[in-house]
């Protein structure tokens, strides 16, 4: 306990990836490290075709609002919860400059603060899981992110031919009118997905929000789905920025793999379920 005290964020997000039982490792671009934390064995002759990627959120940026992090690496990974409740092939995907890659070259506190949707940060992301996938022997690829990981999906998902599902859990799909609303410097470095390029209508895309989220209100998913034909945004009333996505999920997954299988996307809008 006194260790866990004493670690870093990136040091105790590894620590609970270990105790869930996931293997970490390191693939590195041509410009930044990245960590995957996976299951082992995951790549060796699956009867299940789909790899679920999951892409984690922006952890603390900033420390009380005021002070750029040292390490932006979650201290709350909501998203070691989801993928610790899904049972198809899954894996985690990290971000350019977390999980102890902060002090290393090329990072610098930009790519956690205004740069955090960048070019560059996409770019990575995205070549860091093409390098994964010729150990593996998936036919398509769901991308899920939570939070700034589901902004970083809706823009990754056009680099990937692969890329079939985009889950988004609470993210901020407009970055320009979310940072209006909280009265924040804008992100200027960064890409917004509500101005970028449609994603193929090829690809299934599920956006779910919470009612009483006040961090990334309902209204901001609403304009994504509006302004891009993109798919279907699903309110959960009672839920907010963190509850109850966790405790959810499990049956989220059901209601996605149903819709897949059905090819249940018969229009775009807004749904509410209680």
């Amino acid at each position: 306990m006194l260790l866990s005290s004493c670690a870093t964020p990136s040091e105790r997000f590894a620590q609970a990836a270990s105790a869930l039982g996931l293997k970490e490792l390191t693939l590195r671009t041509d410009r930044f490290a990245h960590r995957i934390y996976h299951r082992a064995g995951i790549s060796k002759n699956t009867a299940d075709k789909t790899l679920h990627v999951y892409l984690d959120g922006d952890g603390s940026p900033w420390l009380q609002k005021r002070w750029i992090a040292d390490d932006p690496t979650s201290r709350n990974p909501i998203i070691l919860k989801l993928i610790a409740q899904d049972s198809a092939p899954s894996i985690l995907l990290g971000r350019p400059c977390y999980h102890g890659f902060s002090h290393t070259e090329p990072c610098h506190n930009k790519f956690w603060t205004s740069h955090r949707y960048s070019a560059p940060v996409v770019e990575s992301m995205a070549s860091a899981l093409v390098q994964w996938l010729e150990t593996a022997d998936f036919n398509e690829i769901a991308l899920i992110g939570y939070s700034g990981g589901g902004t970083l999906a809706v823009l990754i998902a056009p680099y990937i031919d692969k890329v079939k599902t985009v889950v988004t859990v609470a993210a901020n799909l407009d970055v320009k009118s979310w940072s209006e609303l909280h009265g924040y410097m804008p992100i200027s470095g960064s890409l917004n997905p509500v101005s970028g390029p449609l994603l193929p209508s090829s690809i299934r895309q599920f956006h779910f929000t919470g009612g009483k989220d006040d961090n990334v209100p309902p209204f901001i998913t609403d304009a994504f789905v509006k302004s891009r034909n993109g798919g279907q945004a699903i309110v959960y009333s009672d839920f907010d920025h963190q509850c109850c996505w966790a405790e959810a999920w499990p049956s989220i997954l059901e209601k996605i793999q149903s819709c897949c299988a059905s090819e249940g996307l018969s229009g775009f809008g807004r749904l509410y379920d209680q």
